[in-house]
């Protein structure tokens, strides 16, 4: 049926009913609608459901015809979803917060001077952001013959972003990018299960923690997406096992937890992984850059969910690790490596909050954005913030992603809420306080059209003052900054419960976190 599509052509596929109760004849189940979104999605196809063409009709001047005139209003009402939050169903206990990655790579062929940082800095001082994924290479100390320099261009751009980090108290998860290809090859290094490699990585690991002093630096990963064509498996097994030994041999296994395996679409790798590799591994980390397809329907909850199984069936210690999204992102619209056609409007903001919030409620601790700017490579698009000849313009979905990073930070309690609806998600979490109580933030997201009033009720929570911001086509108050600002302040009873009024396409958060002011006399 949808073949014509290929080569151009419009194809309308209507169902009439998923399934259609009152007509058994005609109805589809909802097992085989999911397999027709599944093929459609694997295909490539562009889908576009028929209620988004609705801009695009003139209503008051519609053909004469019975079965366009004929209408169905919409509901008065939005609808109501009771919300009362169960403190004892835990998804996940000490949160790591959501971040980005950040790298130096391009900031000098970019001409981001000291001006230009201090921007960056208070954006990023802003966001609270706690965790960054950055990019290393090899290549930029090791210059062969078991010679190092400290002070190549490539790595003070790189100590200038660490430095940040370190001051900021900034998790970084330091990514060792590859050795194979012109960009990446190193010298004296025949491959990714060299040992050579893994001492050259040791050398600069123990430089950068024991003698600079970075010990914003916890985590490393070997190799970005080994899975999409650069290395086998085999070869990249042994990389892990020599780098492992080697920063044992240093000490360094003391101070920065291993991540793998870092795959992107390859679901077999994370596998492997867990399978061979689970006494190497202490975060589990996967890449996805999703379709909409799968997003919008909640379906990225159950692929996330699955893989966090898999390592908890089959790693007796995978309870004690933390799952997290290494670079997360649209696919759909895309120009890998480049950009994304749709970073530049509202909606992605809100594809980006809604995949967020399916990952974490599926058990991932951490979500890292691809990317903090577009600085960071040549000509690329896809960070919340263009690039200096670009004005260092923020896009919309800075909104959205600031909001995540500032009110739902580390060591905060992720509780279960379950499926609210087919259009609507919500992220709950509590936030420890010095006087033993909490702090509560809550993401809702509405992927439909229609507005939706979710009465929310947290048992004990008492009398709270409440920041509420909400991002849509129409809302996103900010300030001269381009920092988010509350819509609405207000002071409400969480445990008699309040409203909360989500408009269709939308993002709300709502958090009793307050400025830096008022939390640092209670946090």
């Amino acid at each position: 049926i949808v073949e014509p599509a290929k080569n151009g052509k419009i194809v309308v596929l209507q169902l009439h009913g998923v399934p259609d109760l009152r007509h058994s004849v005609c109805s589809t189940p909802a097992e085989r609608f999911q397999e027709f979104v599944e093929y459609l999605a694997r295909e490539n196809f562009n889908v576009i459901a028929m209620r988004d063409l609705e801009k695009y009709v003139d209503f008051d001047h519609l053909p004469d015809d019975l079965l366009i005139r004929q209408r169905f209003h919409r509901p008065d009402e939005p609808m109501v979803i009771p919300l009362k939050l169960d403190k004892s169903k835990i998804t996940i206990e000490n949160f790591l917060g959501f971040g980005a990655e950040w790298d130096s790579y391009s900031y000098d062929k970019n001409n981001v001077d000291e001006k230009d940082f201090s921007i960056i800095e208070e954006r990023i001082e802003w966001m609270r952001i706690p965790l960054l994924r950055v990019m290393m290479l090899a290549r930029w100390c090791y210059l062969g013959n078991g010679e190092y320099d400290w002070d190549t261009p490539d790595m003070k751009g790189l100590y200038r972003h660490l430095d940040l980090c370190q001051k900021l108290g900034i998790t970084v998860f330091l990514t060792e990018w590859g050795c194979n290809g012109d960009w990446l090859e190193v010298p004296d290094v025949e491959n990714i299960g060299d040992k050579k490699y893994a001492e050259i990585i040791g050398t600069y690991l123990g430089y950068l923690i024991n003698t600079k002093n970075y010990t914003c630096i916890k985590s490393f990963i070997l190799v970005n997406e080994p899975n999409l064509g650069r290395y086998e498996w085999e070869p990249w097994k042994a990389g892990v096992e020599n780098l492992s030994a080697e920063l044992e041999k240093r000490g360094l296994d003391k101070k920065v937890v291993f991540a793998g395996s870092d795959q992107s679409n390859g679901d077999d790798w994370h596998e492997m992984a867990v399978d061979q590799l689970q006494d190497y591994f202490g975060i589990y980390d996967n890449h996805k850059y999703a379709n909409d397809e799968m997003v919008r329907p909640g379906r990225l909850y159950d692929y996330f969910k699955n893989l966090n199984d898999y390592a908890l069936e089959h790693d007796n210690k995978a309870k004690n690790k933390p799952f997290i999204v290494g670079e997360a992102g649209l696919n759909n619209f895309a120009k890998h490596p480049f950009g994304n056609e749709k970073i530049d409007t509202v909606y992605y903001g809100v594809f980006m909050a809604d995949y967020a919030v399916q990952a974490v409620n599926a058990g991932s601790s951490a979500v890292f954005n691809w990317m903090l700017d577009d600085n960071s490579h040549a000509g690329f698009y896809w960070g919340l913030w263009k690039d200096k000849k670009n004005g260092l313009k923020l896009r919309p979905y800075f909104y959205v992603w600031s909001l995540l990073t500032r009110y739902f930070p580390p060591e905060s309690t992720v509780y279960d809420v379950g499926k609210v609806s087919d259009d609507v998600r919500i992220l709950a979490v509590g936030i420890p306080k010095k006087n033993g109580e909490k702090d509560w933030s809550f993401c809702f997201v509405n992927r439909g059209e229609q507005p939706v009033k979710i009465e929310l009720q947290v048992p004990g929570a008492g009398l709270r003052k409440f920041r509420q911001y909400l991002y849509s086509e129409e809302s996103a108050k900010a300030d001269n900054n381009g920092f988010p600002m509350p819509s609405v302040e207000s002071e409400l009873n969480l445990s008699e419960g309040m409203e909360i009024i989500c408009a269709g396409e939308s993002v709300g958060v709502f958090t009793t976190l307050a400025g830096f002011e008022d939390e640092e006399e209670s946090h």
